[in-house]
C-alpha cells in the first residue's frame, strides 16, 4: 500500500470521526434536559400547599420562580369564597388574576403547579393560560389536592394550550405537600428535568 494511499484512508476515517460525533453531539443537544435560566416554576396558591411544592421544586432545577393571585382576591369568609369559586368553575366563569411574572419568551420549560377544586383547577389559572402564549415550551404540571389527584387538568392543559408539550403531570396530597421533596424530585427525573444537588 502506498503512502498516499494510507494517507487518503486516515483523512477518511478522520472525517468520518468527525461526522459521527457532530452527529452525536446535535442529538445530545437536541435531547438535553432543561435546566438553568430557561426554566419557569410557576404557581397558584390558596392555602400554602402548593406554594411549599413549588418552592422546593425550584430550589431543585433553578431558573425562575413566579406566582399568580386572585385579582380581587377571593373573600375569607369560607363559605362565600366557595360558592364563588364553584359557581365560576360550573359556568367557567373568568375570575381576574395578576401574576409576578409577564414575559413568558426566554422561558423553555414552565413547571406549573396549583390546587384542585373540586377536580379542577382555580379559574384564575385558567386565566393566566388563557392570556400567554405557550407555543413550542414545555409544560410540566402538578398539583395538590385533597385525595383526587390531577383529575382531567393534563388532558385540559393538552387541549388548551396550543403548540405546546404538556407532560405526565405529579399529584401530591395536600396534607403530603411538606413532604413531596421524593416524590418531586423521582417525577423531575422521569420528566427530563435536571435537578441540582440540595444546598
Amino acid at each position: 500500500m502506498t503512502g498516499k494511499t494510507v494517507s487518503f484512508l486516515s483523512l477518511a476515517a478522520t472525517a468520518a470521526l468527525a461526522a459521527t460525533f457532530a452527529l452525536a453531539s446535535g442529538a445530545a443537544a437536541q435531547t438535553a434536559p432543561a435546566s438553568g435560566e430557561d426554566i419557569l416554576v410557576l404557581y397558584y396558591s390558596d392555602s400554602g400547599n402548593t406554594k411549599a411544592v413549588a418552592e422546593y421544586i425550584h430550589s431543585r432545577v433553578g431558573g425562575d420562580i413566579a406566582q399568580i393571585v386572585a385579582d380581587p382576591p377571593y373573600p375569607q369568609d369560607r363559605t362565600q369564597k366557595t360558592e364563588l369559586a364553584k359557581t365560576e368553575q360550573s359556568e367557567h366563569a373568568s375570575h381576574g388574576f395578576s401574576a409576578s411574572v409577564q414575559d413568558l419568551s426566554k422561558y423553555r420549560t414552565i413547571i406549573i403547579g396549583y390546587p384542585i377544586w373540586w377536580g379542577d383547577m382555580p379559574m384564575p389559572v385558567y386565566g393566566f393560560l388563557e392570556a400567554n402564549d405557550f407555543s413550542g415550551k414545555t409544560v410540566a404540571p402538578f398539583c395538590t389536592s385533597g385525595g383526587s389527584g390531577l383529575g382531567e387538568t393534563v388532558t385540559k392543559l393538552q387541549s388548551s394550550l396550543s403548540g405546546a408539550k404538556v407532560l405526565d403531570g405529579l399529584g401530591v396530597r395536600a396534607a403530603d405537600a411538606a413532604n413531596s421533596g421524593e416524590a418531586a424530585l423521582k417525577w423531575l427525573g422521569d420528566s427530563g428535568i435536571a435537578v441540582r444537588d440540595a444546598g
